[in-house]
């Protein structure tokens, strides 16, 4: 609870000048990995200070992220979800990305950022619907962009080209919600932690079948991004 506090006040202070000074210094390294790694342009990476500017602003009233990782959102966050960028290009232009449980933005709004057409992103809590809309907005992405505030069991069939997830559910249960709205050929990119492999073993025990392919996260040492291809049951 201490803790909780003492981030909190942090996050309070965000217009103190020795506190953005602080956020810019660690956020710099991430600003030239989106611009080495990922060729983002000038004007994407406004945008992304934007929302990262915005997630800590509206962090003390809805309390949108965890209290520990919100003094580094460009890199437990922002590049957390952008490493799933490289595998969604064959979907970003024309396909459906649907982003479960998106939270904060994370990974949808990043995702619309960096150019993605079309991101769905079902969210069932209202403050974090209210957030995500105005993400969208000053962000430039409300036309790339719809906020689904409801539940996902419940939720009409999406036709998702890609199902997208960050810290939602374990597998099986990720799997039972997708599989009505998950398309005829389509495929999930997931970020998953350090228990991934029990997951995916527990999944297979539930039934499901899958072509998994796993890259190391640039983030999480125990994490990975978990494609998922041909699922079925």
């Amino acid at each position: 609870m201490k803790n909780d506090k003492l981030q909190k006040s942090r996050l309070v202070c965000f217009s103190n000048w020795s506190y953005k000074s602080f956020m810019q210094s660690i956020s710099e390294p991430i600003k030239t990995w989106f611009e080495r790694d990922l060729s983002v342009s000038r004007e994407t990476l406004d945008r992304l200070s934007q929302y990262a500017d915005l997630v800590v602003k509206w962090q003390p009233r809805i309390n949108i992220v965890g209290a520990s990782t919100a003094e580094d959102v460009w890199g437990r966050h922002l590049q957390d979800s952008a490493q799933l960028w490289p595998y969604l290009q064959d979907v970003a232009a024309m396909g459906k990305i649907v982003d479960f449980g998106s939270g904060a933005g994370f990974p949808g709004v990043v995702l619309a950022i960096l150019g993605a057409q079309s991101v769905t992103m079902m969210e069932s809590n209202t403050k974090k619907t209210v957030f995500l809309m105005e993400a969208a907005r000053v962000c430039g992405v409300l036309d790339k962009t719809e906020v689904a505030r409801e539940r996902i069991e419940m939720a009409p069939a999406r036709q998702a080209d890609v199902i997208t997830a960050r810290a939602f559910a374990p597998l099986p249960k990720l799997l039972e919600l997708g599989a009505r709205h998950l398309k005829d050929g389509g495929h999930y990119v997931l970020l998953k932690g350090r228990a991934f492999e029990d997951e995916l073993a527990d999944a297979r025990d539930a039934g499901w079948t899958f072509d998994v392919t796993t890259h190391a996260s640039l983030v999480d040492p125990e994490g990975v991004v978990m494609i998922l291809k041909g699922v079925g049951r």
